[in-house]
């Protein structure tokens, strides 16, 4: 049974086994993928992490002010792409690019090495329309590199050389991890289990990524330390950025019942999710480790721990960190990945089947999504360029939001209070002031597929809001 499972195993990574059109595929489907899902600034935190990297910029280093501008992998990173490209909303756009493409190639090489190419293609497929990554994959964020730091060092750690080199790369990986945001370390306390058990990772590798874990955040503390006299600042301000964590923040976009199940419901009932999750439940149940030899399934130890630990921490941490579907990105990343290995291992017919099935519900989960979530602020943006000599006034929270774009339009006509043309939604606007401009909402893509084939009215009104109208009208009232 081992020789027939290893001889299986060479015909799958043989060269050219998978066919040709997987990377095709998977080519297409990323462009789709991006084009459907696609958000962009949204003025949250990736503001703050422009800010950050500005000041590395300007005058380096910077040990950071806040909770976001300490994550320097994501902050340099972000610096490099405002050197080359200059401040504007392109440099956001390249490199929250660069770390979606940089974690769909880490999937595909990581299950390639374990279950064959054509595994591989089809972890990278489901991983590069997964909403909750393609979200991510438009927007800078923590969320990607903190699992690709992760699942490389997961990589690393569990290769088939069993190097200490190797394992201090991963501890560095890991390292990494935790200063793109401190929730990898709740993942990392699955290494905990493998330590005890010994294997099938030995434990002096263990140790020996423990080192590299240790050199990074040492490294880090001194830094701080040199830099501000305080070596734990970037845990005090991690740790206190936020005291009035509610359990009503869990409310949004979830279907919460009991607070022993809700995460369940998190990863089951999801549009972040899509089925994956269901069809991890059919590839466990279905044995999708039966194909493949015991030291190939060995190498997925690591990352189905980290995956499994992160789940439970954060689903037991809700106070503390609420139930958002981004902190589950590595669990979401590791069950494709499960999924790709057990779609592999059956036939053909059902293979293709399950694969359109998964990927069709990942873009419809996308088209239904807003992609404009700041849209006001966009809707000012708008309006400051189309009327530059008019001073436009707007709500001080859309002033707040719209900023950055202005900024780098060079834009200086909104205010938030005085005399002017007023921005402000269409629901709340001054009918006797005349109307000099109308900016209503993008509606979803799939609001937009279905407007263009001319079905909008058939829509039931309770769905017609949220795909055709996810967010308020906006209109410019006033006298020129």
């Amino acid at each position: 049974m081992s020789e027939r499972i290893r001889m299986a195993a060479m015909v799958r990574n043989r060269p050219g086994a998978a066919g040709r059109g997987w990377p095709l595929l998977l080519a297409v489907l990323i462009v789709v993928a991006l084009a459907i899902g696609w958000v962009g600034y949204i003025a949250s935190d990736d503001s703050a992490y422009y800010d950050g990297a500005a000041r590395w910029l300007a005058r380096p280093p910077f040990a950071g002010s806040d909770h976001w501008t300490t994550r320097f992998p994501v902050v340099l990173a972000f610096a490099a792409s405002l050197m080359l490209f200059g401040h504007r909303l392109l440099a956001f756009d390249v490199v929250a690019v660069l770390w979606y493409l940089a974690l769909v190639a880490l999937v595909v090489a990581q299950v390639r090495a374990i279950a064959g190419a054509r595994a591989g293609w089809i972890a990278g497929i489901l991983t590069a329309t997964l909403p909750v990554v393609v979200a991510s994959g438009s927007t800078v964020g923590c969320d990607i590199p903190e699992a690709l730091f992760l699942l490389a060092g997961a990589g690393l750690l569990g290769d088939r050389w069993q190097r200490p080199g190797h394992a201090l790369a991963a501890g560095l990986c890991f390292g990494l991890a935790m200063l793109c945001r401190e929730t990898a370390g709740l993942a990392l306390v699955g290494l905990g289990p493998l330590f005890l058990i010994g294997r099938p990772i030995p434990r002096r590798l263990l140790i020996w990524a423990g080192v590299g874990i240790a050199l990074v955040l040492g490294g880090e503390a001194l830094f701080q330390w040199t830099m501000t006299g305080d070596p734990s600042r970037r845990y005090v301000l991690a740790f206190n950025h936020d005291d009035q964590m509610r359990r009503a923040a869990n409310m949004e976009g979830n279907l919460l019942v009991h607070p022993a199940v809700d995460p369940l419901l998190v990863l089951l009932v999801n549009n972040d999710f899509a089925l994956l999750f269901w069809l991890g439940i059919a590839a466990v149940a279905g044995g999708f480790w039966r194909r493949h030899d015991r030291s190939a399934m060995a190498r997925l130890a690591v990352p189905a721990a980290l995956a499994i630990a992160m789940a439970v921490l954060v689903g037991a941490l809700t106070t503390k960190l609420v139930l958002n579907p981004r902190y589950f990105t590595v669990t979401a990343v590791v069950m494709a990945m499960i999924v790709a290995i057990w779609l592999d291992g059956i036939g053909p017919r059902w293979r293709w089947g399950l694969l359109t099935v998964a990927v069709g519900s990942n873009l419809l989960m996308l088209s239904v999504q807003n992609g404009h979530p700041r849209w006001p602020a966009e809707a000012l943006v708008r309006a400051a360029v189309a009327y530059p000599r008019a001073t436009i006034v707007a709500d001080a929270e859309t002033l707040h939001r719209a900023a950055l774009p202005l900024r780098f339009q060079r834009s200086a006509n909104a205010r938030a209070a005085g005399a002017g043309l007023r921005l402000i939604p269409a629901a709340d606007a001054d009918r006797r002031l005349p109307l000099v401009a109308r900016y209503p909402s993008p509606p979803t893509t799939a609001g937009a597929v279905l407007r263009a084939i001319g079905i909008e009215a058939r829509v039931p009104s309770g769905v017609a809001g949220r795909l055709f109208r996810p967010n308020p009208d906006m209109e410019l009232r006033g006298h020129p």
